[in-house]
């Protein structure tokens, strides 16, 4: 079975991609897994190509439509605490961290955060790459899930400007 050998090569190009786009390093993907893999709970990768596809991870879905990438790229996805959102800010999710940072899309990339609503408002935030401040994207909530699109990838979350 050809499972032996993509996990490796997988495992390879996970490694490689992380150490030129990130500080953080790669773990290889536990066996018996298929096709995603982390180095926690929380991490999840995934290589996505031109067809598009999909990413869930800490109940957040992350839907790339076909032609958003030109070539297939290792994506990893990781779920930080609230506490992790900029001091100005009220968090009403978790903080998600998309790499590789900086990858543009050829066409905007569907995310869908859970938050908790306290009702006083918020939308999605998402930081600007190279700038590390984070923009109001704005979004609309379907029940407790804030969706709104991004054109590449840094890191966001469901909240408000606060104390």
């Amino acid at each position: 079975m050809r499972t032996g050998r993509v996990l490796p090569l997988a495992s390879v190009v996970v490694a490689l991609l992380a150490s030129g786009c990130s500080s953080s390093t790669a773990t290889p993907a536990p066996s018996g897994t298929s096709g995603t893999s982390g180095t926690s709970a929380t991490d999840v990768q995934k290589a996505i190509g031109p067809d598009g596809g999909t990413i869930e991870v800490g109940g957040a879905v992350v839907t790339f439509p076909k032609g958003a990438v030109a070539q297939t790229t290792m994506i990893t996805i990781s779920v930080q605490p609230a506490s992790a959102v900029p001091a100005g800010f009220v968090a009403l999710s978790s903080l998600f961290k998309c790499e590789p940072a900086g990858t543009e899309f050829l066409m905007p990339v569907e995310m869908r955060m859970p938050f908790t609503d306290d009702g006083k408002g918020g939308t999605l935030f998402w930081s600007t790459g190279a700038d590390p401040t984070f923009k109001d994207l704005g979004g609309h909530a379907e029940g407790n899930i804030m969706v709104a699109t991004v054109q590449h990838f840094s890191a966001g979350f469901v909240g408000r400007m606060g104390k």
